[in-house]
């Protein structure tokens, strides 16, 4: 397996005449943090949605772990929070971790298991039947972040992950990044805060 999780060589797309990238290239290797730091429309989240093959570059290439497949062939080994959050309302939080690890590859059990150690983790054990419209913006975040991390993914992706969270939870977050890094996950993170971002 290739050191290196992530390689854009000269990525470029543009949107009716806007260039929103540019010739980008970077390099993210296994066990580093990687982060795009600038204000809103510089183009970050453009960027992460062409590693996961949302959007297609213009020109250039996207190479993942160092061998062929795009992030929606390699999702398996990726995990991927999104700047627009995605979890169901009216599902219970435990379900919809569950939902969120099976979608992922885990065998139910493995889901629920790894789901309840998250919850502890971040503070929410109470909260796993609670419906996730009754949770805070900043808990929808952690929930949405456990599930990001529950099938233990080799590229952890993280579009502004501390949007709505509160000081303790960034801290949290902040935390785990380190662990996840010490384990030799490659972790690419967008902010347009860089105080926020390095704590």
């Amino acid at each position: 397996m290739s050191d290196i999780v992530v390689s854009l060589d000269r990525i470029t797309k543009r949107f009716a005449g806007h260039t929103a990238v540019h010739a980008l290239s970077l390099s993210v290797p296994a066990g580093a943090v990687f982060g795009l730091l600038g204000p809103n429309g510089a183009g970050k989240s453009t960027t992460i949605r062409m590693i996961m093959h949302i959007l297609e570059p213009d020109e250039g290439t996207v190479t993942l772990f160092g061998g062929p497949g795009t992030g929606r062939e390699l999702s398996a080994r990726i995990g991927f929070l999104p700047e627009e959050r995605g979890l169901y309302p009216r599902m219970e939080v435990l379900e919809q971790l569950i939902f969120l690890g099976e979608a992922k590859g885990l065998r139910r059990k493995d889901a629920r298991t790894r789901a309840l150690r998250w919850l502890d983790r971040l503070g929410l054990p109470d909260w796993g039947k609670r419906k996730v419209q009754e949770l805070s913006k900043g808990m929808q975040q952690k929930v949405q972040f456990i599930g990001t991390l529950l099938h233990d993914p080799d590229l952890v992706i993280l579009d502004e992950p501390f949007s709505g969270v509160d000081p303790l939870a960034v801290s949290d977050v902040q935390q785990i990044i380190i662990e996840l890094r010490r384990r030799g996950i490659g972790i690419l993170i967008t902010d347009h805060n860089v105080r926020e971002t390095l704590g």
